[in-house]
């Protein structure tokens, strides 16, 4: 499944009982489609936003964070990349504006849409994702506490 990007003005693991004494390794990133990323993830990814890496926390230095993931209400047939992308800038704006003023200081909401060829396997899903608006890495969530 392949996404488009583009911009608007957009573990911890608990270990219980005996597992809480043994020493582990630290997680690291791991690479996912863009498809099966989740509200909260930090990643980067490849120049075409194909697939992700995923922070192994969001302390690790990272390019995104993912904001929200809405279904698209545009129904069952494709309806073009402007449609698509009016969409999603309408509900990635109201996301980040819903932050708050000084949330979003430094940052720009941008989101992926499903390509025609996923909108045809049944992706719908509009991701919306936190970015630094320099563009730099980011280091920590971004997502108010109990997002």
């Amino acid at each position: 499944m392949a996404y488009r990007r583009s911009a608007s003005l957009l573990t911890a693991l608990l270990v219980g009982g005996a597992l809480a004494s043994c020493a582990s390794a630290p997680e690291s990133p791991r690479v996912v489609p863009i498809t099966e990323l989740s509200v909260g993830d930090c990643f980067s990814s490849d120049a075409e936003l194909t697939v992700a890496t995923l922070a192994a926390s969001c302390e690790t230095p990272h390019l995104y964070e993912v904001m929200s993931i809405s279904p698209s209400g545009l129904g069952e047939t494709f309806p073009g990349d402007e449609a698509l992308a009016a969409e999603a800038d309408e509900i990635c704006s109201a996301d980040f504006q819903g932050m708050g003023r000084d949330a979003i200081a430094g940052l720009v909401a941008l989101h992926l849409v499903p390509s025609e060829a996923s909108w045809t396997d049944g992706d719908r899903d509009v991701a919306c994702l936190l970015a630094a608006s320099d563009g730099a890495e980011l280091t920590g969530s971004r997502l108010p506490a109990g997002s």
